[in-house]
């Protein structure tokens, strides 16, 4: 199955601020998709959320 992921300006200016570890964690995730802790959005159709944990 093929997957478009869409990372919104604000999300990409968020994790560029990160600190190097923290975006390369984030990065890794996103690229990783579809495992990872992944939920569907409430109340939106087709939006999911990934939760990438903090060190």
């Amino acid at each position: 199955m093929i997957y478009k992921i869409i990372i919104r300006p604000k999300a990409l200016k968020f994790i560029e601020k990160q600190d190097k570890i923290q975006k390369l964690r984030i990065y890794k995730a996103i690229y990783n998709l579809p495992n990872g802790d992944i939920k569907k959005m409430v109340g939106c159709n087709d939006v999911y959320r990934l939760r990438v944990r903090r060190l």
